[in-house]
């Protein structure tokens, strides 16, 4: 009986493997990068630590890095991102909303049918909308910025020299934590904005 890691290895050489080969990302085992310009894009398959034999799940990890984040945080700038690299990280569920938390995987699974629906959801949700994102600026083209609720927003329109909008989102922040002890210098501080 072939294991989870066995038959996802299969609906990877399948599916995602040769599609994000064709649309320029590197693989290294299921992990998956390209860069484009001053942005990276890195998308990874993530075993759930629980799967036992043929039965289990994985969940799928989406990320951007920006050269212009990590310059500001005086951080290596590497030319390809692991998941941890990345300053936008996501689930992809959180992009496609089509999809439940993590794909299912047992010993009855139609490799081939799973490999082809995994490749057509990635590609259009994932690929697709980040092919013509090669600078900061451009990844607002996504829509993306706001799935990743604290932070990240606020950063982004930093970057964007909208300082109105970074200072508001940070506010948001602030005022949603402040049970917590959150103000907006703490929280501009954590995030290392100088406004």
């Amino acid at each position: 009986m072939k294991t989870v890691k066995e038959i996802t290895n299969e609906i990877v050489k399948i599916g995602l493997a040769p599609m994000f080969k064709e649309n320029g990302f590197k693989k290294s085992g299921f992990h998956f990068a390209r860069r484009r310009g001053t942005v990276a894009h890195y998308f990874g398959i993530q075993l759930s630590q629980w799967n036992q034999g043929a039965s289990g799940h994985f969940y799928l990890n989406a990320g951007v890095m920006f050269d212009d984040f990590r310059r500001h945080y005086g951080k290596k700038i590497p030319e390809l991102p692991k998941y941890a690299d990345c300053d936008f990280m996501v689930r992809f569920e959180q992009i496609d909303l089509e999809l439940a938390r993590w794909v299912t995987i047992d010993e009855n699974i139609d490799v081939q049918e799973r490999g082809k629906w995994l490749r057509e959801h990635v590609e259009n949700m994932f690929v697709v909308p980040l092919n013509s994102v090669s600078t900061t600026a451009a990844f607002e083209t996504t829509g993306w910025a706001d799935k990743i609720p604290w932070g990240f927003p606020a950063v982004f329109q930093y970057f964007l020299g909208n300082t109105a909008e970074a200072r508001r989102l940070i506010q948001r922040e602030a005022d949603y934590f402040a049970d917590r002890g959150s103000t907006f210098e703490s929280v501009a501080n954590s995030l290392r904005l100088v406004f």
